[in-house]
This record gives structure tokens, sequence and C-alpha cells, in this order.
């Protein structure tokens, strides 16, 4: 029983003194909506036909990469914004900004808005007649 007691204590010890020896690096990941800062697109386009739209938006530092651009529809507004994934812990800071398209589809006729995300509940409105 005594031996089992020194066993128990000297595997105890050589596992807390194994993960002291091992330092791990930091992992720094996340997912963020970046600011739109330009959207060029059409102003009419005809009943399902794609409207392809020019979006500019800025990552802010280098170790930033386009994730998504997601569109929420309610009726005639589309809300579009651009998120980003960032991996990495030493990025530098950017001002370059990037581009990528988004593509507005409509199946009925009307006048539709879409607003693009610059910032905190502020967007870059435009306006599509599909007919």
């Amino acid at each position: 029983m005594k031996s089992l007691v020194i066993f128990s204590a000297l595997a105890l010890g050589a596992g807390a003194l194994s993960g002291c020896l091992t330092t791990q690096e930091p992992t720094c990941n996340s997912t963020s909506y970046v600011p739109i800062v330009s959207a060029i697109g059409p102003k009419t386009v005809g009943i399902n036909q794609p409207a392809v739209f020019a979006i500019g938006y800025k990552l802010g530092n280098s170790c930033g990469t386009l994730g998504s651009v997601t569109a929420v529809p309610n009726g005639n507004l589309v809300q579009v914004g651009v998120s980003a994934v960032y991996t990495g812990c030493s990025c530098n800071e950017t001002t370059a900004v990037s581009q990528t398209t988004y593509q507005f589809q409509a199946p009925t006729a009307g006048t539709y808005r879409i607003q693009f995300l610059t910032g905190n509940n502020t967007f870059i409105t435009d306006t599509v007649v599909v007919k």
C-alpha cells in the first residue's frame, strides 16, 4: 500500500512538472463585421435578373481575410454586411480597401433599398428598381 502511495505521488508530480514545462502559443482567432466603404451597382434590373454590386471594405489589419457577405432581407429592404476572419496575434495595421461583390436578385417588381453596413447602425443606402 505504501508503494502505491509513493508511486501515485511521483506520477502526479511528474504530470504537474510536465505541465509547467509545456508552453503553448496563444491563439488569436476572431470573426467580426468590417466597415463597407463603397458599394457600386446598377439602378435598374429585370425581374429575376442579378444586380451585382462591387463592394469595398476595410479589414483594418494584416491578419484579416474575407469571411462572408451576408444579406438580411426584410420586405423591400435588404441589409448587407461583410464579415472578416482574423487569424494571428501579431498583426500590422492597414488602411487598404479590399474588394468583393454582392449579388441581389428580386423575384418581383418593385423598388428595393439595399443598405450596406458601414458601422454601428450606419449604412450606405442604394436603391434598385426591379421592372
